[in-house]
């Protein structure tokens, strides 16, 4: 019989047995308007709100009272899902909740508005010519023209949507795996077929980005990271936890405001580290949950010292030799691949990621200066399948693995021009790392824009994992040193909210969560009612008893590290600088 199927882009027909299942009427629908079986939805009427079934129902058409000419409506999942809609029966998607900003920039247009043009547009401040309409947000001319190097995702989507077929919008993953449950034949090694076989990857230089900026909300953030290396010569490696947001300068952009730096437990020296048993991460992720934030990515330093006397450091970076290496490329798309971004418009439900690298180095003015990236979602696809390694040759190259009898290996290729300008394929054996990144811009806000947290005016309390532990000495120095109205900016500090949620002694721990909320709103009356609550007397009862039995006295902030010291102390606890 023949069934009329009507979609947002047209009508088609399509034949089929009647004694057919209704999953292998999906499997012809699906072949027919290429958009993946679990992504499908049938309906008798337009108005209809329940499917006819799902990929899964085996009744036959011929029960689901389907007859020769019947006229059916079909939508994509991606549809319904962009619409705010819940998805029916796919127990197989995985359920990942999309970030404030994707539901906020599905909603937008991105359209750039221009202004007349006063020699070209003829016509009144109500009219629209070809000189001054509204350019989509992928305009080729407005992004060289601004220097944005790669349009954002959402612009691409919208790129995507606009071309034939584009309501059926697919976004999704490449597969370097064997399929699993094919029984025409035994399993790898002994034998692979075109039905199961991965296809042959190109890798091409990826022209969107998920993520189009990262921002700092202040230079502390930064000063204190690398305050480490200052210290000791050694590296560094920390998680970014912030938020993301719509970044105006970029149409349908998206940015990543880093609110702190959490260093876990690492064994670093001048040119490696080594991660620790960490058992503090659980604490902190749910201190950054009651501030609304997450981690969004990760930062290292690779530094060495050109002249301690003026503090400049070597160029160790640059397109003569790398800018991420093939480990740290690695590193990256593992990252990237355990914090997914949420998608409609794949069968898995994600696609992609947000989350950043920072790369803090030297520049070709000797001066410390950081970059950021991001890597591929075809670099991601290789990490995630375990196909793609260092090369011993040059750090700046990868090499992807050859098939073994444990594992099949696809073919890999990318393109790059010979020395006559003829652009030929060559296989990733090995592979310039070039091809696998993106590169985001970073900066910091306005001299007037106010951080989450700040932190004290007056001096710095030590940071997690460091040399120096905090106690409740160091804690009743820090906040004797701080002004009485800064109170809130004394607790705005990731290091001081885990020692106050984490020490027994001052069992801070149920009242964490009203800190944070006030935090969070920058409410100082509800931070003053917690200065005047039970448990905050207790502790300022303490605060007393100390400073009689210890003759009162002065504190003092180091010069170099800002640390408060006591007033008998002659140099610096943690740097050694001399009192001042």
């Amino acid at each position: 019989m023949i069934l009329r199927i009507r979609s947002p882009d047209g009508t088609q027909r399509i034949t089929i047995s009647p004694s057919c299942s209704f999953s292998e009427f999906i499997d012809a629908l699906s072949e027919k308007f290429s958009v993946p079986v679990r992504n499908l939805l049938v309906y008798r009427d337009i108005k209809d709100k329940n499917p006819i079934g799902t990929f899964k129902t085996k009744t036959k058409l011929q029960a689901l009272n389907l007859n020769h000419g019947d006229m059916l409506f079909i939508k994509s999942r991606s549809e319904d899902l962009s619409n705010g809609k819940e998805s029916i029966n796919d127990s197989l998607v995985e359920k990942i909740t999309p970030d404030g900003v994707d539901v906020i920039l599905s909603k937008k247009d991105g359209l750039i508005q221009q202004k007349l043009n006063p020699h070209l547009c003829n016509h009144n401040e109500n009219g629209r010519c070809v000189h001054c309409s509204p350019l989509e947000p992928y305009d080729e001319e407005y992004l060289a023209k601004h220097k944005i190097k790669h349009m954002s995702y959402y612009a691409y989507l919208k790129k995507k949507k606009s071309g034939t077929g584009g309501k059926f919008v697919q976004m999704e993953d490449v597969n370097c795996r064997i399929k699993p449950g094919c029984m025409k034949h035994p399993p790898w090694p002994e034998g692979i077929c075109t039905q199961c076989q991965p296809n042959a990857v190109t890798l091409n230089q990826q022209e969107y980005r998920h993520c189009d900026y990262i921002e700092f909300e202040a230079p502390h953030i930064i000063e204190n990271f690398i305050r480490y290396w200052r210290e000791t010569g050694s590296q560094r490696v920390g998680f970014l936890y912030g938020r993301y947001e719509v970044e105006e300068h970029i149409p349908l952009g998206i940015k990543a405001v880093v609110s702190f730096v959490y260093e876990p437990p690492q064994r670093c020296s001048s040119n490696s580290v080594e991660f620790l048993e960490d058992d503090k991460q659980a604490l902190v992720e749910e201190l950054a949950g009651k501030l609304d934030l997450k981690r969004v990515g990760w930062i290292f330093t690779d530094l060495q010292a050109l002249s301690r006397s003026d503090g400049t450091v070597r160029n160790l970076r640059h397109a003569k030799t790398y800018f991420l290496s093939a480990q740290e490329c690695i590193h990256a798309a593992h990252f990237q691949n355990l914090h997914p971004s949420a998608s409609p418009y794949s069968s898995s439900g994600r696609f992609g990621s947000k989350f950043v690298t920072v790369c803090v180095t030297g520049n070709s003015s000797n001066t410390i200066e950081m970059s950021g990236y991001q890597v591929s979602n075809q670099c991601m696809a290789l990490v995630r399948d375990e196909i793609l390694l260092p090369a011993r040759e040059h750090p700046g190259q990868a090499y992807v693995k050859q098939s073994s009898s444990e594992q099949y290996v696809p073919d890999v290729f990318f393109r790059e021009k010979d020395e006559y300008g003829n652009e030929v394929t060559k296989e990733a054996r090995p592979l310039p790392v070039e091809y696998l990144l993106l590169q985001l811009p970073h900066g910091t806000p306005k001299s007037s824009y106010v951080p989450l947290l700040p932190g004290g005016p007056n001096g710095t309390f030590p940071i997690l994992n460091r040399d120096q532990t905090a106690d409740l000495e160091i804690f009743k120095r820090y906040y004797r040193s701080q002004p009485d109205e800064a109170f809130l900016e004394t607790l705005a500090d990731i290091n001081v909210l885990y020692f106050l949620a984490s020490n027994e002694t001052l069992n801070f721990k149920e009242s964490i969560g009203e800190i944070c909320r006030a935090i969070k709103s920058r409410d100082r009356s509800l931070v003053e009612q917690f200065k005047v609550s039970p448990i905050w007397a207790t502790f300022e009862q303490i605060i007393s008893i100390d400073s009689d039995l210890s003759g009162g006295g002065e504190t003092w902030a180091c010069s170099t590290c800002t640390l408060i010291n006591n007033a008998t102390a002659t140099a610096c606890e943690v740097c050694g600088t001399p009192k001042c």
